[in-house]
């Protein structure tokens, strides 16, 4: 799935997640593992 998708199915939430920082994280953890 690409952040954008993810994104937007997060956003189907309705805001139980903060998906600003589902985001951040998964973005981390994607390039802490290309090191």
């Amino acid at each position: 799935m690409t952040p954008e998708r993810i994104r937007e199915r997060l956003e189907e939430t309705e805001g139980r997640v903060d998906v600003e920082a589902f985001v951040s994280a998964l973005e981390y953890v994607r390039d802490d593992g290309r090191r």
